[in-house]
């Protein structure tokens, strides 16, 4: 992996992590909502996994936004 796509999916985890917050859930509250595993939504948010588009349309759905809100920069809504 390239020291560019490392540090898209650390920005990715960070959006993510806010989102989570924003939203009042805890990871192991989130991990439950979208029946993923606590460890690999802590992962995520740490940019250390590259997730699949199954499981951004989980984590979009949980969160109620769009796959697309995940990915834009910009303040978080």
């Amino acid at each position: 992996m390239t020291v560019e796509e490392e540090l898209q999916l650390k920005i990715l985890g960070e959006r993510l992590r806010s989102y989570r917050i924003k939203k009042g859930f805890s990871q192991e509250s989130f991990a439950e909502k979208t029946k993923l595993d606590r460890t690999y939504i802590s992962s995520l948010e740490r940019g250390k996994r590259n997730p699949s588009f199954l499981i951004i349309r989980k984590i979009s759905k949980a969160l109620e936004i769009s796959e697309q809100q995940l990915f834009e920069s910009g303040d978080i809504k």
